[in-house]
């Protein structure tokens, strides 16, 4: 049995002094709003796949945006900066390839991160947080991004709902609730990246943010809204997608199954499956996430009404808080519609697709009716689903004591579909256990192709 593993950060003590950096913008940040987190033998190529803290798959890790050949280095700006960031990687137990070929900027994120004398522990977790800043911050965003890393801090004390943690963009602040456990585990670690994917996602797109109403006539950013619009505008926000993507992204770099906000992220499946890791990537990581997912509506031919009752439907989902909006409409359904508009029919021979379908359905509780009637009797409830992971296991060699939490998931790396699962911890931490089942799989003929039980390298938790 395989089991991936990163090498530990051990952070340098005093500042980093780097000449080339004066100027990164690592200086004091405004406001803006708060979100919450849910309580919540195998080929050696998936191995290498999962050490590298990035979503990617073994046969597409040599797209990735490093490169050894110096000419190649030099022309994209960073050849002066890689010996330095290497040595730099290498003291404070950094992997090459969580670099992504991005050494200037790394440079950049760890001076940044050695001058927030706040961050305290929380730094072995933001030091390995650079994939996703890696892959995802534009050049032009770089200012407000370090402005808000400078600020990026941790504590434990009391949350504002009984959410196991909370971040709060306004003031970069990720609060531990200290009414849980805050020593190290899984679950904790899990917890740690889902709030550090809502500092990205609120920080890695600029600074410029608009919440967006419907006015009973059109969609509109609140500067847009007219004195007499405003007596008859509501919101249109997309919590699902704030929750859904952030559960999404710790489970594509940090945990490989999603865990948490189950059928958010499940539908986040679907649209990556139906266009591609750029629109999935542009719904979380943008700063205008609700007015770019109304838009993806709209071009496939839904009406504004409908996508008024998709909000509320989705983002009561989410929470699970609010009473259930009075013409609900299923993700499934919702799913379907885009499938066919982006691709044309055929989705029910598609078995990833049908896949993503089979776990929203077995996850959403409330009975309601589908537009697409066919749905009802060919989707799977959660014992089959139960049901089909047991096949799945069935065909595993080298199985451990640990359980399935729940049965197995989707997850999309760097496009491929793989099925993944968490698996029951023990009381007592461990850091050998695993945390998770990853199986490359052959949908068309239901058969496992190889396996991973991931066991994550587990930073020094906050305390």
């Amino acid at each position: 049995m395989f089991r991936s593993q990163r090498v530990r950060s051990a952070f340098l003590a005093g500042a980093l002094v780097i000449s080339i950096l004066a100027g990164t913008g690592c200086q004091k940040n405004a406001d803006a709003k708060g979100t919450t987190a849910a309580p919540s033998e195998s080929s050696e190529s998936i191995v290498a796949s999962l050490e590298s803290g990035s979503p990617e798959t073994p046969e597409s890790s040599s797209e990735k945006p490093e490169t050894t050949d110096t000419a190649s280095d030099e022309s994209s700006g960073d050849g002066e900066f890689k010996q330095e960031a290497l040595k730099l990687a290498q003291e404070l137990g950094v992997k090459e390839d969580e670099l992504h070929g991005q050494y200037e900027l790394f440079l950049k994120y760890v001076n940044c991160i050695d001058q927030n004398a706040e961050i305290g522990t929380l730094k072995d977790y933001v030091l390995h947080l650079f994939p996703v800043v890696a892959d995802h911050l534009k050049p032009e965003d770089e200012y407000f991004f370090f402005l808000n890393l400078s600020e990026l801090k941790a504590e434990i004390g009391e949350t504002q709902s009984t959410a196991a943690a909370e971040f709060y963009s306004g003031s970069n602040l990720i609060t531990i609730n200290e009414k849980g456990d805050s020593k190290e585990s899984g679950v904790n670690y899990t917890i740690m990246y889902h709030e550090l994917m809502h500092f990205i996602d609120s920080s890695i797109g600029g600074g410029y943010r608009s919440n967006v109403y419907y006015t009973g006539t059109r969609f509109a950013h609140w500067e847009e809204v007219t004195e007499k619009e405003w007596e008859n505008t509501i919101s249109a926000e997309t919590d699902f997608i704030t929750e859904g993507g952030a559960d999404y992204y710790t489970g594509k770099y940090y945990r490989k199954t999603t865990e948490g906000y189950n059928t958010p992220a499940s539908f986040l499946s679907g649209i990556e499956w139906i266009y591609g890791e750029e629109t999935v990537d542009r719904l979380f990581f943008s700063s205008d996430s609700s007015m770019e997912f109304i838009r993806l509506l709209q071009d496939a031919g839904i009406s504004d009404q409908k996508i008024v009752d998709i909000l509320k439907t989705f983002n009561h989902a989410a929470y699970g808080s609010n009473q259930l909006p009075e013409n609900p409409v299923r993700m499934e359904d919702v799913l379907v519609d885009l499938y066919e508009s982006k691709k044309g029919s055929g989705w029910e021979k598609d078995k990833v697709f049908m896949q993503i379908l089979n776990e929203i359905h077995a996850w959403t509780i409330e009975d309601y009716p589908f537009e697409h009637e066919e749905l009802k009797t060919i989707l799977l409830d959660y014992p089959a689903m139960e049901k089909m992971s047991q096949s799945v296991l069935d065909q595993i060699d080298q199985r451990t004591s640990q359980e399935l939490v729940r049965f197995f998931k989707l997850i999309l790396l760097n496009g491929k579909p793989y099925l993944a699962a968490d698996l029951v911890s023990s009381s007592e931490f461990d850091r050998n256990e695993a945390i998770s089942l990853i199986v490359e799989y052959d949908f068309d003929q239901e058969k496992v192709i190889s396996y991973e039980y991931y066991v994550p390298d587990y930073p020094k938790w906050i305390i």
